[in-house]
Order: structure tokens, then sequence, then C-alpha cells
């Protein structure tokens, strides 16, 4: 630690980083206990720092992991100032390149996309109506109830023109002969058409209730079937399409919620508008042309595109504005920036974030604007369209009526029948929302669905089940590039062979290929060349599900799921429901992962909620929990990829006791990705990865021996 001009503050658990500060403060608890140079903490007996250092002395680093590097002040301010004299179109790239170790990655110019990079087809209504077949009696009943709800329009338009008509005679014979009977008549009549007004009303509340509830339940189970559906498909993914751009997890869960909900817009509850609508229709025209005047019902049919769509235009603007897809772009900053507002504050981009993201709301507006003269010309156009047809058709009746060729009932039929029928048209076209989008969320899902992965984990009844595991694992010139960086080879003409109940660790420079090893092993992915075989099958040919239920992997990173500890250690076992001692079993792996003293301490015990990620647990307590769950599962073949690198040296030491009782149960094949010499110190082999290759391998002392690239990073303390 060079001596700059600059106040420095370096959080630190591995100690070799701090040797040379001005001051080391120890903190315990929340309190200062020791401060002082390194000297002079060192001089302190039975001192915290002094046990520190010793515990890392007994165990020095071993490699270059990623996890060591560290974010200078300088490099943090020149970042900060590049990115506030940026230019928009240079913002995104100095973000991609300048980000802190604690942080996630912010990258504008990948933001969050639905597209799916793959042959998209078409999706048929009848595929999407093939999930509704469980509902189809209540299909049945709701089409009955579209049927009788069609005809109820135009036949509450026929009685209409009948109380109209009946209103217009007899008033007119009474004002004509002064006879009250006229009177008498028509209250007669219009109280006799009232109570089969209330009578259709009656019919329509019940014939409302079983179209709404059963296309409704319909586009609910069809929702729901498509999101499972949606999310198993995920889950059956390989790896590599998790990498792929656009993948992200945002993104997908995002697609994953709304892209079922879209798809309904096609189903459900508006095929029961469509349906309605028809039968309106067909009515409509029978008691025009039956019993109304087929010339003004041709008149009427010719302008009923403008009726249609001005009914249209009134139905969306009530239901809402379209939401401008560049929204997407603005709302995925917006989340980049809150998940990140530790990276956002400690490099000052404050201000450069809000000025992208006025930027990116520009658009949004723009179409805003545009949309509202449009909005405001189809409105008006509208309404002169629906007064314009009243003219019309009031002018041609009255011509009609006038030259004799029908009378005032008919036409009233006629307006009203054909009005009705209109009105419905549109508000059902204006209901029917985005199609377009409802296609597109379509063919996106079932693009997910008939996506066949390279290694497919739904496939649960194929491959070979050996009876016994041996662990014997064999690399055979082995060639292998990520999906998505095709042009770099990250392991090349890689041979190895590890010997069943053989601990091989695994050590190099950074990038060498020691983590891909344990994704290859997990089938994570499929190398390109070469074979991988266990007890002399090769892995492609096994039954997936149980390989991996073979395979115990603790990570650098454990991961938690939300729910008890209990919870999270039982998932170890692939199936718990017939496991009668489960509770049983899981104290004692956590016991054996030295996770039971701090588990019982809780209030709750086994019972305890990790919270989200685990966020109610520190990161020892997360990794021996990792450790318990992959006990559970009593694995054949145990995986440590750098299990202690994130933690710091008290939490090391008791996660690394877990692992050493793991490590010292003889007849289970593991490999070891350590930092740690005291990890691998012992190991039947040690593997020296450089350059997609191994380089060396051999005990702890045959390789101190030759004198190669493990000498040289045990001289440096890099080991």
């Amino acid at each position: 630690m060079e001596k700059t001009n600059m106040t420095t503050i370096v959080i630190a658990h591995r100690l070799s980083t701090i040797r040379k500060a001005d001051k080391i403060i120890v903190l315990s608890k929340g309190v200062v206990v020791e401060s002082g140079t390194h000297s002079q903490l060192m001089e302190i007996n039975d001192g915290l720092y002094k046990t520190l250092v010793e515990l890392q002395d007994g165990a020095p680093t071993l490699g270059l992991s990623s996890g060591s590097e560290i974010s200078s002040p300088a490099f943090a301010a020149s970042v900060s100032k590049a990115l506030a004299d940026a230019k928009d179109e240079d913002t995104a790239a100095a973000i991609r390149k300048y980000s802190t170790a604690s942080s996630q990655h912010i990258d504008f110019d990948a933001l969050p996309s639905s597209s799916i990079e793959a042959d998209i087809k078409e999706v048929s209504f009848q595929q999407i109506m093939a999930l509704t077949k469980p509902q189809r009696p209540y299909l049945v009943a709701g089409f009955i109830a579209c049927l009788l709800q069609g005809f109820s329009m135009p036949g509450v338009a026929l009685i209409i023109a009948n109380v109209m008509s009946t209103m217009q005679k007899n008033y007119n014979l009474y004002l004509a002969t002064n006879k009250t009977q006229y009177l008498d008549t028509l209250y007669s009549e219009v109280r006799d058409q009232s109570c089969i007004f209330i009578g259709i009303a009656v019919v329509i509340f019940f014939v409302s209730y079983v179209q709404t509830y059963t296309f409704r339940l319909i586009g609910e189970k069809l929702t729901t079937r498509l999101r499972n559906m949606h999310f198993q498909a995920l889950l059956r993914q390989d790896i590599g399409f998790f990498d792929q751009e656009g993948h992200t997890t945002g993104a997908l869960t995002t697609d994953l919620s709304t892209y079922a909900t879209k798809v309904v817009a096609i189903a459900g509850e508006n095929q029961s508008r469509i349906v309605q609508t028809v039968f309106t229709l067909i009515a409509a025209m029978i008691i025009s042309f039956g019993l109304g005047s087929w010339q003004l019902t041709l008149v009427m049919l010719s302008v009923l595109p403008l009726m249609v769509g001005a009914t249209m235009f009134r139905s969306r603007q009530m239901k809402g504005q379209h939401v401008s897809d560049s929204l997407t772009f603005s709302g995925s900053l917006a989340t980049e920036a809150i998940v990140n507002a530790r990276t956002v504050s400690a490099l000052g981009l404050q201000e450069t974030l809000v000025a992208k993201y006025d930027d990116l709301l520009v658009q949004p507006m723009q179409e805003g604007i545009r949309e509202s003269h449009i909005n405001g010309i189809m409105n008006g156009f509208s309404t002169f369209s629906m007064f314009a047809v009243y003219a019309l058709v009031f002018w041609y009746g009255n011509k009609l009526i006038v030259n004799k060729t029908i009378d005032f009932q008919e036409m009233i039929r006629t307006l009203m029948a054909v009005m009705m029928a209109a009105q419905g048209m549109g508000q059902t076209a204006g209901w029917m929302g985005d199609t377009d989008a409802a296609k597109k969320a379509a063919r996106e899902i079932f693009t997910i669905i008939e996506r066949k992965p390279i290694i497919d984990s739904s496939k649960v009844d194929e491959g070979i089940i050996p009876s016994t595991v041996d662990g014997r694992i064999v690399f055979k010139d082995v060639h292998f590039h990520y999906p998505t960086r095709p042009n770099i080879l990250v392991l090349k003409h890689y041979n190895l062979t590890i010997e069943p109940g053989q601990t091989v660790a695994f050590c190099g420079p950074s990038g060498g290929g020691k983590s891909t090893v344990v994704a290859l092993i997990e089938r994570f992915y499929q190398q390109q060349k070469g074979s991988i075989t266990l007890d002399g099958r090769e892995l492609s040919s096994l039954n997936l599900p149980w390989l991996r239920n073979q395979i115990g992997l603790v990570g650098q990173e454990p991961v938690l799921f939300v729910g008890t500890i209990a919870d999270n250690i039982a998932g170890g076992l692939s199936n718990t429901d017939d496991v009668y001692d489960l509770q049983q079993r899981v104290e004692e792996a956590a016991k054996m992962a030295n996770a039971h003293n701090f588990i019982t301490q809780f209030p709750d015990g086994y019972q305890t909620q990790v919270g989200l990620k685990g966020e109610q647990l520190s990161g020892g307590q997360k990794q021996r929990i990792a450790i318990a769950r992959a006990i559970m599962k009593n694995p054949s073949i145990l995986l440590l990829d750098e299990a202690t690198s994130a933690l710091d040296s008290e939490s090391e030491k008791v996660v690394q006791e877990a692992l050493d009782k793991l490590l010292a149960a003889k007849g289970r094949t593991t490999l070891v990705i350590a930092h740690r010499l005291s990890t691998i110190r012992n190991a039947d082999k040690i593997c020296v990865v450089s350059g997609g290759h191994i380089a060396e391998e051999g005990t702890h002392d045959e390789l101190l021996r030759l004198n190669g690239i493990y000498t040289h990073l045990a001289s440096h303390n890099q080991i």
C-alpha cells in the first residue's frame, strides 16, 4: 500500500492487504477493540488482530481469485469524472467498463429485453384454446349465455321500437279524436311492454352472470396454465440459455408475469364478447331485414364501419391510454440504479443517471404528444360520424315513410336493431386490447416451451441409471467454450483422471478453467469436443436428475431460498415426503456442518425464516447451511468451489472445520477449488490449471520439487 496524498479507508478480510496501513482498526460487535500499526498490534499478546493474522498465516491464499481485487479511491474518482464528462452515447460504455466489486454490473446498452433469440413461429388460436380443454363444459355454458345475451340486445331494440310505435300511434289517434280510450290502450300496451322489459332484465342478469363467470374462469385457468408451462420451460433450460443477452433475471421474470396475462386478450372474456357480438349481429340482421326495412338496412350497413369505428374509439378512450413500450428502457435504468444504489453513490453518478433517465423519457413524451393530437382528431371524427349517421338514417327513413314504402315502426325497428349491433361491435373491438401484443406474447411463450435445450433436465425417464457409483471421473482431450463466447476456448486438450474416493484439488491463476470443470461435471454445459466419463460411462448418457443427485456442490456464494432453515437444509433431498425422520437428519447434517449451535440460539431454532436470499443470516452462517444441505444428499461426488474465499478469517475457520469433516469421510470422490494451502495440502492430488489445461499435477511435496507454477505461487504467498 503505497503512500498517496489522499485519505484511504480499506475494509479487508485478507490481512496481507493492510499490513502497511498507517493505522489498523480492529472492530468486534460494533466496538473498536484494538488500533495501531501492524507491528504494534502484533505485540499485543492474545490480541484479536494477532489471532486473526496467525489464522491466515497458517492458511495463505491460493491463486488469484476475483474476490481479491480492491478498487481504490483513485479508481472510483477517475471513473466518476469520466462518466460526468461523457456524452450520452459514451455513458453506457464507460459504466460497463467501470463498476465496484460489491455491486452488479450496470449496462445501459444491454437493458433487459424480452425478445427470445429463436425461430419464432406463429401460434394459432386453436393451440391456445386447446389448453382450455379441461374447461370445455364451462365453455359450452358460456356459449349458450353468449347466444342469449347476443339476441337480447336486438330483442330489446324490437321492444323499444314497438313501444315508440304504440305511443306514437295511440297518441296521434287521441289527438285526432279526443277519445281517452286511446290513452287507456296506450297505457295498457306500454305497461305490458314494461313487464316484458323487466322479464328480459331478470333473464339478462342471470345470463350475464353465467357468461362473465364461465369465460373469466376459463381466462384465469388459461393464465395459470400458461404461466406454469412457461415457468417449467424456463427451469428445464440449460445454463447457457440464461447466459444469453436479453435473458437477464429481470427480463425473464417480467415476461413470466406479463406474457400469460397478455395472451388472455385473445381468449377468456374477450372471446365471449366476440361470440356475443356475432349473435347480436345475426339477430339484428333478422329483425332489420325481416321486420324492418331492407332498403334502410342496406343503407345502414354501408355506413356500419363508421358506426363501429366511432364506438370502438370511444371504448378505447374509456379503457385508458396506451403505455409506450419505450418506457421499458427508462424503467430498466431506474431499476438498475436503485438496485445498485451503493455503487451509484460511491461513484457520484446521481446527476449522470438523472440526465440519462431524462433522455430516455423524451421518446415516450413525444409519443404521448403525438398520440394526443391523433386522439383529438379521432375523437372529433367519431362524434361527427355518429351524428352524420343519425342524420342520414332519419333523412332516408323519412323519405321512405313519405313514399309509403315503410311505416314509422319499421324504421324504428331497423334503426334500433342495427345501431345496437354497431354499438356492440364497436365496444367489443375497443375492449379487445392489443391483439398484436397478445400474439407476440403467445409466440414468445411457445418458443420457450418448444425450445429443445442441449441439456434437458426435464427428461427424467431418459438415460442410464447405474445401480452403484464408484466415483471415477475421466476427462479425455476435452475442448470447451461457453455458448456466449464461442471465440474464447476455456479448456483445450484437457486430460484428467480422478480415481474413486480421491480428493483432488485445483489451483492456479484466475480464468484458467477451474470452475469450468465443476460446471461440466454438473452438466451445466456440454463440451464441444472430447469425452467426460463417470465410471466409464459418458456423462451425456446418464440420467441427468440421477447424476445431479449423486453430486453435492458447495459454491463460493451460498444460495438460500425463502423459507425456514430446516427447509433449506432439507432441500438437499430430492423427495422429503417419505422421510419419516427428516428433522433428525436435518439436525445431524447441521451438526456436521458446525451449524447446530448457532441455529439453536435463534428463538425459532430450525424454523427461523432465512429471508430473501438468506439476508437474515451472516455469510458464514449461510455457507454452513449450504454445507449441511450438501451433507443431506450424502453425495458420492463432492464439489467444493472456493467455498470459503468470500468469508472473513473467523467465519472461514468454522466453515473450514465443517469442510474438513466432509473431506475426512473416505469413500467419496471430492474436487476442491481452493485459495487456501491448508485446504489442499493433504489432497491426494493437486492439479495446477493454467491456459485451459492441467500444467502440473501431483501431491503437495511432489509439486514443490518440480519448482514450477505451484512452487512460484507458494513462494509469492499466492497459496
